[in-house]
């Protein structure tokens, strides 16, 4: 709904390192991830490029590092299990298609879910989304911030409040390991569990962290009190590195 990035993140969005990855890639938009895979010459050279770009974490395994170096780090590795990072790596994601990522830029740049063209055709109509929500953020930023969830929450708590809306924080979290990390099924999914009780028996109190009692009245938008602080060295010196990549890649192609 909402899409609040990092500010490494958004310093590489607003550059244009994805109209130049696609130019680089040509009409075989589809990246494979493998090293046993063939790949072409243009795939080959992105891939060279992905590993160079910083992130919070590196990984001695070469896919990750190529994902991460497209995508960003979507999970702190402490958080999974070598098994779950294997399976991963080497039988799940063995390709990365690259088609979305123009349309999915442009998401992140207007900060909201848009129309493949841009424009607001979601937003606008809140009368459609008449129905419980449940926002789960990781509390150790990594692609979002926790703002993400905070400014959904409480758009539904506005144009819906008569339906149960609820939002939480998880500590030590970052983005898909919430769900698929060795702890989740303790300190997430009983979340999701409970929020699911509280549809089916219509309950409709609203919750921001802890439970209590509901409230129509208008909407608050306040600070968020789980607000990013955690950027630290990367959140500075990434967007210099991603402005010299996005450079030595302009360099290359001219010679080219």
């Amino acid at each position: 709904m909402f899409f609040r990035l990092t500010a490494s993140s958004s310093f590489k969005m607003w550059l244009p390192l994805i109209p130049v990855s696609m130019a680089i890639l040509g009409k075989k938009n589809i990246l494979p991830l493998l090293n046993s895979s063939k790949s072409t010459l243009r795939q080959q050279l992105l891939k060279s490029i992905a590993r160079s770009i910083p992130r919070y974490e590196r990984c001695n395994c070469d896919e990750c590092e190529v994902f991460s170096g497209i995508f960003g780090n979507v999970f702190w590795h402490e958080n999974i299990s070598p098994t779950l990072h294997y399976w991963l790596n080497k039988q799940n994601q063995t390709c990365l298609p690259m088609a979305a990522f123009p349309h999915l830029r442009k998401i992140c740049k207007s900060g909201f879910i848009v129309g493949m063209n841009g424009e607001n055709s979601y937003l606008i109509h809140p009368e459609r989304m008449a129905l419980s929500t449940l926002y789960i953020s990781g509390e150790r930023t990594l692609l979002v911030t926790p703002q993400t969830s905070f400014l959904a929450y409480n758009y539904m708590k506005l144009h819906q409040p008569g339906f149960t809306h609820e939002r939480v924080v998880v500590e030590g979290f970052g983005h898909s390991d919430l769900l698929i990390g060795e702890e989740s099924h303790i300190k997430v999914f009983p979340h999701i569990l409970s929020h699911i009780r509280l549809a089916e028996e219509g309950k409709n109190c609203l919750v921001d962290g802890e439970r209590r009692n509901c409230s129509k009245e208008g909407l608050s938008w306040g600070n968020d009190p789980h607000e990013e602080g955690n950027g630290g060295f990367w959140s500075f010196i990434s967007p210099l590195v991603a402005l010299w990549l996005f450079l030595l890649m302009l360099l290359f192609l001219i010679m080219a």
